[in-house]
């Protein structure tokens, strides 16, 4: 036998002889690589966890009656196989079936494919009483689960080793993952392939900045895509897509890529994105080549609009309707306003273009020229036209008491009460405040001296302006049916 000195006993270390494979009496097997081989890549993003990859390559193929492998390498490891499209521009290219190999070169993987096979292990050298004496044997494997388990000299080995020693790489294990193709062509041996998939992990998500002016009456408004790509692949140089809209998808077995849920996708940035319908959707394009690198997060410009304008709401909202059946509504009821920032979203207020779902922070300058949060929302996919209302916080200064003043009831579904709600300003300057009342049941009013208005079949409205350090007092009566 053959002794060694080591120094001491390192971690694991796996020491692989790669030996030629022998491919006697199988068919041919040609690679195709990204990179040299890639004449386009386009990649579309879609929200919480998938993309659609199409990429064409040029490759050298066999010729001839003879089926030949391809071996179809730089593909994520999240691919989706069932989605799988090739197509060739040259005729006489046939696909006789595909295999998606994900069995991935690792010591795990490669000690498991040797259970029950031969291998040599470097193993201390229990003739030698000197510190780091070690001795090669030869030994089987018998398993491979918390830690290797051997069988030297017909007796089970458990101790401690520091290099494994495996007589070649199995063929069906890879380096990378890949698509292996069994292909018929009887056309030209120089063909452009177009394969197109749907793959996982790699999602994005919109954020807006919304700094708001001092006076609140103007902002400016700049949006990014954030795009985490976990696939397992790096799109190099690739043509960026983003779907706004939801789609509908087929749930899967358990456990499986697809899920019941729907997709989204971002919007253009301001004059450097293209916009366009897209069936029911937005579909936004960049003009530039971008690469995308795997486990990388990465975050693109969507839109920079300037002195869009806005509105400050301070609206008080009760919501309550068990109170208006009861005599007891129980002690005065002290609430603060909430926030709300307010724009259309329109060319004639400085926008005018589909907004994805996100989260928008607000900002404000303060006295000493501090741009300081002011507070955030999300806001939903919004289309053209429409407004966006943002719930940024609740107001300090402003307090709003409702009370109950008397409770009567007529029958035995019918009552009548009375409502007292006081608004204060603590502020030194004038403010205005939104009452929003819901009213339950079939009602009617039996008396409204503050001018309340009806706004649907359940609410009632009422824009209160307060004098600075001042209150205001409102009242009304309603006669309800249940």
């Amino acid at each position: 036998m053959t002794r060694f000195k080591t120094g001491r006993i390192a971690q694991i270390v796996l020491i692989v002889a790669i030996l030629a494979l022998s491919v006697t009496g199988r068919c041919e097997v040609l690679r195709s690589t990204p990179g040299k081989d890639t004449k386009s890549l386009k990649v579309t993003i879609y929200n919480q966890g998938k993309i659609l990859v199409n990429e064409i390559r040029e490759v050298t193929l066999g010729t001839g009656p003879k089926p030949f492998e391809l071996v179809f390498e730089g593909v994520p490891t999240s691919i989706d196989a069932t989605t799988l499209q090739v197509k060739s521009y040259s005729s006489g290219f046939e696909l006789l079936d595909q295999n998606y190999e994900y069995d991935l070169i690792n010591t795990k993987n490669l000690l498991d494919k040797f259970i029950g096979k031969e291998v040599e292990i470097m193993i201390p050298d229990p003739s030698k009483n000197e510190k780091g004496a070690m001795i090669l044997k030869k030994g089987k494997l018998i398993a491979n689960n918390d830690r290797p388990i051997f069988l030297i000299d017909n007796r089970v080995y458990l101790g401690s080793y520091s290099s494994i020693m495996l007589a070649g790489i199995p063929d069906n294990l890879r380096a990378r993952p890949a698509l292996v193709w069994l292909i018929k062509n009887s056309g030209p041996g120089r063909q452009k392939l177009d394969v197109t998939y749907l793959a996982g992990n790699c999602s994005w998500r919109a954020d807006y900045v919304l700094k708001v002016n001092r006076d609140n009456t103007s902002a400016d408004l700049s949006g990014w895509v954030t795009i985490e790509n976990k696939s397992g692949k790096t799109f190099k140089d690739a043509s960026l897509k983003l779907v706004a809209g939801k789609l509908h998808q087929v749930a899967e077995r358990p456990g499986y890529l697809m899920e019941d849920r729907s997709y989204m996708a971002a919007p253009r940035a301001k004059a450097s994105m293209k916009e366009e319908p897209f069936f029911e959707y937005h579909l936004y394009s960049l003009p530039r080549k971008v690469t995308v690198k795997n486990n990388q997060t990465k975050q693109i410009s969507l839109l920079q609009a300037q002195g869009i304008k806005v509105r400050r709401l301070l609206i008080a909202r009760n919501n309550s309707p068990g109170f208006y059946y009861s005599a007891y509504s129980g002690p005065t009821r002290k609430s603060h306003p909430a926030v709300y920032i307010k724009f259309k979203n329109s060319r004639e207020y400085g926008l005018g273009m589909p907004l994805p779902k996100g989260i928008v922070r607000a900002y404000q300058e303060s006295s000493d020229g501090t741009n300081l949060f002011i507070g955030e929302d999300r806001i939903d996919h919004t289309p053209r036209n429409e407004k966006v209302k943002l719930k940024v916080g609740e107001a300090f200064d402003i307090t709003v008491e409702r009370k109950q003043l008397s409770f009567e009831r007529l029958d035995r579904h019918l009552v009548e009460n009375k409502w007292e709600i006081r608004v204060r300003n603590a502020k030194n300057k004038p403010d205005t405040v939104v009452l929003e009342e819901f009213v339950p049941g079939d009602w009617k009013f039996v008396s409204n001296n503050s001018g309340f208005k009806k706004i649907s079949s359940n609410w009632i409205k009422k824009e209160v302006n307060v004098p600075p350090e001042g209150e205001k007092v409102l009242t009304y009566k309603v006669r309800i049916r249940y």
